[in-house]
């Protein structure tokens, strides 16, 4: 735990102290793997068989009036059977371990763009999802490798290699997605596994082993945009801290491959400290004793709070037609401004 003054967002303390950790932000949040290894079961949510009647009459709906996963409305897809599902599953992100795995959706019995409505539709439920690029990719992001044809450097998660641990930044907006949505539309041959990482562990690691950095990762860093999320009338970078202490929770933003080059790009190189502090970082986030691991599954959904952990992906057999992903971001809907306009710009521009 901290030791320092009242939370300041995205400023480590002159005096060598941070932030301390709000009493709201749960023990629950300081997993390691070793903790969850008996919960596997409890953090795996079936659909009933209710929700699966619903989600195929729904897509029988889509499909009799042609609609498609950009013309598919909430008002479209009611699945009341999951409505009642949701609050458990909400406090299980807000405050539980951080994360669930939906499961029971037979992808198999549909169409690709049908299985991208049954994840917006499941999505939509858990809070409100968020555009992922200006232009394209507004409900959901096509997660595979793309070979030759990722040429954004930012976007590891476009190839078949390594995703180490990082949170979807969501560089469009002035807070970053709140929920992250993976369904798999196909597995990987090979590899692919993905981790989990949260952020209290974290802190509690550098404040038992290296408290003298632990204030860095509390300062302000640029990060570089990726490429589509580069508004054509702003700079290639955002600012934010790697901690922070917000509404209660300790939240973590990070992606080294963003971060290095973000702070190239502003003129401000990471000073000898900062680099120490993230190469620590780094090497906290390899240790497989505070990871969770978890190898999806056709038909799988994998949601986490994005704000308070890291996720990470093991390398996999590449190629066309391998490992899919279906990319859902949510904003909360039900926590501090949600999604009212009124209150967001109260919060976010005031």
């Amino acid at each position: 735990m901290g030791t320092g003054k009242a939370a300041t967002h995205g400023q480590g303390s002159a005096d060598g102290a941070w932030p301390a950790i709000p009493p709201t932000d749960p023990d629950t949040r300081a997993w390691r793997a070793a903790d969850l290894a008996a919960e596997s079961q409890s953090l795996m949510h079936d659909l009933s068989d209710e929700v699966l009647t619903e989600i195929d009459a729904a897509v029988v709906r889509a499909r009799a009036n042609g609609l498609t996963p950009d013309t598919v409305e909430q008002e479209d897809f009611r699945l009341p059977a999951f409505a009642r599902a949701v609050p458990a599953l909400r406090e299980q992100l807000d405050s539980g371990r951080g994360f669930f795995v939906l499961r029971g959706v037979d992808v198999h019995g549909y169409g690709e763009a049908e299985v991208e409505m049954i994840g917006w539709a499941l999505a939509n439920y858990l809070g409100q999802p968020i555009r992922q690029g200006i232009d394209r990719d507004r409900r959901f992001f096509t997660v595979s490798d793309k070979g030759a044809a990722n040429t954004d450097p930012t976007r590891i998660g476009a190839s078949a290699q390594r995703s180490r641990a990082h949170s979807d930044n969501g560089c469009l907006e002035p807070r970053p997605p709140c929920y992250l949505g993976l369904f798999c539309y196909r597995s990987a041959v090979e590899g692919g596994e993905s981790t989990l990482i949260m952020a209290r562990t974290i802190h509690e690691v550098f404040a038992a082993e290296r408290p003298d950095l632990l204030p860095l990762l509390f300062d302000t860093y640029h990060f570089r945009a990726p490429q589509a999320h580069v508004w054509p009338d702003r700079g290639p970078t955002v600012q934010k801290p790697i901690l922070e202490v917000t509404q209660g929770e300790l939240r973590i933003h990070y992606a080294r491959v963003m971060i290095e080059p973000g702070m190239e790009m502003a003129g401000t190189p990471l000073s000898d400290r900062q680099r120490e502090a993230l190469d620590f970082l780094d090497e906290v986030l390899e240790r497989p004793a505070l990871n969770y691991r978890h190898l999806l599954r056709e038909g799988e959904m994998l949601v986490i709070n994005n704000l308070v952990m890291l996720h990470g992906r093991d390398a996999f057999a590449g190629g066309s037609g391998g490992r899919t992903l279906k990319r859902y971001w949510m904003w909360r809907r039900h926590w501090g401004a949600g999604t009212d306009p009124v209150a967001l710009d109260m919060e976010e521009y005031a």
